[in-house]
């Protein structure tokens, strides 16, 4: 059997397998095109880089040049003018001092004279003028044994070829006290004889700058240097030492080589002369891999996407029925986590008190609408103690996380204001548990606050949340928060408590940063002067009225924008209960428990004008004499004498006791009551009698304000 030819096996093959065909020809095109591309992308970019290069080298060399230029024209004048004045030694030190004077640009200027020049002078003479930081100027004398300017190259060099010269960079620790560059030019005297040597002194670190303005590529290196390769100025380097190999065989020292440094990494290496009274060369290396790096990344980026595309379409039929399948169970996963979410909404609704509250004294609205299912956002309040307690807060973050750290910290404000009346040491413990363990870094923006019910004196504490916005008499005011780090951040924050009060028909409006750094369909912020503005038409409007017309504006001001935070406010109108007095009486005592005798008159008295129960009249006056007691016994220090004031009115439905005085403070709604269903043994000391006031008493309310503790305790008559 005849053997096929090859040319006929390929065409078979190609025909039976037409879509690998086409995947095989698309391929060898595209990288065919990209060859073609890549190289012509190189030469442009070689070219650029070497005319950027030449370009930045051409403006150091005229830079080098000017500034050379400038001095040598200067000194050069100088030098035929001091050749007509060399006969005093003084004459030398004011020419140094005006070449300084006249040309900013100098550092020092010195006028060097050949041995013995000057026998009153003796060996050396070296008049010098240098410019100070300051701008002053000052000349004196520094050649000496130990400055021995003969043997130095700026005086060496003029004195021997008769023209002038620029030496290398060295440390002048005699004159200009750091690294200089001194331009010598010859002077001399009326006979024509070589007398000194005038030099001009420029920093060194002008030419160092220099070197480094103006790098179009972040690997350029710059060094100037003699046709024999010594280092002018640059960096003594192991790539230095190849340079120097380089520079003494390139005769030209113009153009541009390539080498390979230590590493094997490709250097490109650009010459120029500098000339003039130096044998200075300018030299600048550049990166193969700065300059090309990009290239060859991109052309390798484009080699894996078009591979990873080849194989891509290879795979997708084989693909397309099995992504049917797992679409289907992807659906069926989002509405399985879509409900668990809208579950966990509810939960988290569930924790919030109710919307709405109201009573005697106080009215309260509040309102969460997370940006997703489950938010970050809380607000919590209650009443206990005759004293309002509530916070706001907002988590960092969105979503689930957020929203169980959100309940962490609901339960923990519960929790701890349960027995706590200050709202700085309530955030105080707060933060602390927050920051157990809390290894997501998340914190809570978040503000406490304790309003005392009977006088609307509001207690409050501030931990990087907006400041509360009273609205009192129909004018908007501010209340100024300190600025304490937020909850959850650092275990030892300090959290101070401030104060202020409410007026009677005022309403404190809270809200969350989702309220201001709401946006419209522009990415406007809807921002606080907006708020204010919806604030001031508020007028009488009920806590619910005020959020219902704040919420109206923002979601106007927003239109379709997609709401990006969650937007949480809490309302708190004061509306305390005119108590008119029926009865008022007054008793003050000392702190001796021989006064309880004027308190038991004092009370029968009192009782007896209210014709009260007998029974209901000795629980009264039980409960207010255990109050009283305590104070008398733990108010002041021993052997201290204080005053205690006893205030009783009624109106007719409702008695009121006030007990007042200066001692220490000691809130007894806070304290632990003891627990009756323990043996007296298993007991702790204590609590008792603040269990039977309790118990006996409608309401116990304590507030310690100006130094004063204050303990009110109501009874509803029967």
């Amino acid at each position: 059997m005849e053997k096929e030819p090859f040319s006929h096996r390929i065409r078979r093959i190609a025909s039976n397998n037409l879509p690998l065909t086409v995947i095989i020809v698309a391929a060898v095109l595209l990288e065919l095109t990209m060859g073609v591309m890549y190289y012509a992308a190189q030469r442009i970019i070689n070219d650029t880089m070497q005319k950027l290069v030449e370009t930045e080298m051409d403006a150091i060399y005229l830079g080098i040049c000017n500034k050379f230029a400038k001095v040598e024209v200067t000194v050069d004048n100088l030098a035929w003018t001091v050749t007509d004045d060399m006969k005093h030694p003084d004459s030398l030190k004011r020419a140094t001092y005006q070449l300084v004077e006249h040309n900013p640009e100098l550092l020092g200027s010195c006028a060097a004279c050949i041995p013995n020049y000057y026998p009153e002078k003796g060996y050396w003479y070296e008049a010098y003028s240098v410019r100070h930081a300051d701008g002053s100027i000052q000349s004196f004398e520094i050649g000496s044994a130990r400055h021995d300017y003969t043997k130095m190259e700026f005086f060496k060099v003029p004195l021997e070829s008769g023209v002038g010269h620029w030496c290398y960079p060295y440390n002048d620790d005699a004159g200009a006290k750091t690294r200089v560059i001194t331009y010598g030019m010859p002077v001399r005297d009326s006979k024509g004889k070589i007398a000194a040597v005038l030099g001009a002194d420029i920093p060194d670190s002008w030419l160092v700058n220099l070197l480094e303005e103006s790098k179009s590529y972040r690997t350029t290196q710059r060094f100037v240097v003699t046709e024999n390769g010594e280092l002018v100025c640059g960096e003594e380097s192991h790539l230095f030492k190849q340079l120097k190999k380089l520079i003494k065989s390139d005769a030209d020292k113009q153009g541009y080589d390539m080498i390979e440094d230590q590493n094997g990494e490709k250097l490109y290496v650009f010459f120029h002369t500098i000339g003039g009274m130096t044998d200075w060369v300018l030299v600048s290396t550049v990166n193969d891999s700065e300059v090309f790096g990009k290239l060859w990344s991109i052309r390798m980026k484009l080699l894996t996407m078009i591979a990873i595309g080849l194989l891509l379409i290879g795979f997708v039929v084989y693909r397309s029925s099995r992504d049917l399948e797992r679409l289907r169970k992807v659906n069926a996963e989002k509405e399985r986590i879509g409900g668990e979410l809208r579950v966990a909404s509810q939960i988290q609704h569930e924790m919030l008190p109710k919307s709405h509250y109201q009573q005697d004294d106080i009215e309260i609205y509040g309102s969460l609408v997370p940006a997703r299912e489950v938010g970050g956002d809380l607000y919590d309040y209650y009443v206990r103690d005759e004293k309002l307690l509530f916070c706001i807060g907002d988590v960092s973050g969105k979503g689930a996380a957020s929203a169980m750290l959100m309940g962490v910290m609901h339960s923990l404000f519960r929790a701890i204001s349960a027995h706590e009346n200050n709202p700085a040491r309530i955030m105080q413990s707060i933060n602390e548990e927050s920051c157990r363990g809390n290894d997501s870094n998340q914190f809570v923006t978040l503000f406490i606050g304790v309003l005392d019910l009977p006088t609307g004196h509001l207690y409050y504490c501030d931990a990087g949340h907006d400041a509360p916005i009273i609205l009192e008499n129909g004018q908007l005011r501010h209340e100024a928060c300190k600025a304490h780090l937020p909850v959850g951040v650092f275990a030892d924050v300090k959290y101070e408590v401030q104060k202020t009060k409410l007026v009677p028909g005022s309403t404190l409006f809270l809200y969350t940063d989702g309220l201001t750094e709401a946006r419209s369909e522009q990415r406007e912020f809807f921002g606080l002067s907006r708020v204010e503005a919806v604030l001031q038409t508020c007028g009488t409007l009920s806590p619910e009225g005020i959020l219902t017309k704040v919420t109206d504006t923002v979601r106007d001001f927003m239109k379709n924008a997609e709401q990006s935070d969650d937007l949480t406010m809490l309302a708190i109108r004061y509306t305390p209960r005119v108590f008119e007095s029926t009865l008022s009486e007054t008793l003050v005592i000392t702190n001796r428990v021989e006064e309880v005798a004027k308190y038991t008159d004092f009370m029968k008295s009192v009782m007896e004008r209210l014709q009260l129960d007998t029974s209901f009249a000795r629980q009264l006056r039980l409960a207010v004499e255990e109050a009283l007691v305590n104070v008398i016994d733990y108010a002041y220090p021993s052997e201290i004498e204080g005053n205690i004031e006893l205030h009783i009115m009624s109106d007719g439905h409702t008695l009121k006791t006030v007990i007042k005085d200066y001692g220490v403070a000691f809130d007894p709604t806070t304290q632990q009551m003891a627990d009756t269903s323990l043996s007296a043994e298993e007991r702790q000391i204590g609590g008792l009698g603040i269990l039977l006031v309790r118990e006996l008493m409608d309401t116990v309310n304590y507030e310690r304000y100006d130094g004063m503790n204050i303990l009110t305790l109501t009874k509803k008559l029967k």
